[in-house]
């Protein structure tokens, strides 16, 4: 008797099991028969069979890949955060501030200059729909008179989502 674990696969790539399945074979004419076949006796005895033997781990391969994933996603979005309230505490000259607007738009701000507790920034003159299109903002030109921002109102900026991320060039 054969008894088979069939399973969900991507590519492949194994998810979760699905069913058991068991075979007979006949050593003397090579016969197979299917479960649906076997007599009464041997299917009471089957369902015993199947339920004492486990499925292997390695059926779970593809949950455990996402799961990886979103793990890795997660600490990526945190370390990003981390990060960015560094840099928020010591912003410097050319640090890029990538800022949410209302109605989901987006533009960037340059750090002008830091004068104690006041940092100043230009302005991009663009705005964008897209949050994937900020990268093109830089390429853009600022405005040329710069503002002043207390930290303190960038810190609550940060913490309402306002700030998407700061990039500090090398």
């Amino acid at each position: 008797m054969f008894i088979v674990q069939r399973y969900a696969h991507i590519y492949y790539i194994p998810f979760f099991p699905t069913e058991k399945k068991a075979f007979s074979e006949c050593s003397g004419c090579n016969h197979f028969l299917h479960e649906i076949q076997f007599s009464e006796k041997y299917k009471n005895g089957l369902k015993e069979i199947k339920s004492q033997i486990k499925t292997p781990l390695w059926m779970y391969t593809g949950l455990g890949i996402i799961a990886l994933i979103i793990i890795a996603v997660f600490i990526s979005g945190k370390q990003n955060d981390s990060e960015n309230a560094e840099l928020l505490l010591s912003p410097q000259k050319g640090d890029i501030y990538e800022i949410k607007l209302p109605d989901n738009q987006y533009t960037i701000y340059k750090v002008d200059k830091v004068e104690g507790n006041t940092v100043y920034f230009f302005e991009n003159e663009y705005m964008t729909d897209r949050l994937n299109g900020v990268e093109e903002l830089s390429q853009k030109p600022f405005t040329t008179k710069s503002y002043p921002v207390m930290k303190t109102d960038l810190k609550v900026m940060l913490e309402n989502g306002e700030i998407i991320d700061i990039e500090r060039p090398e």
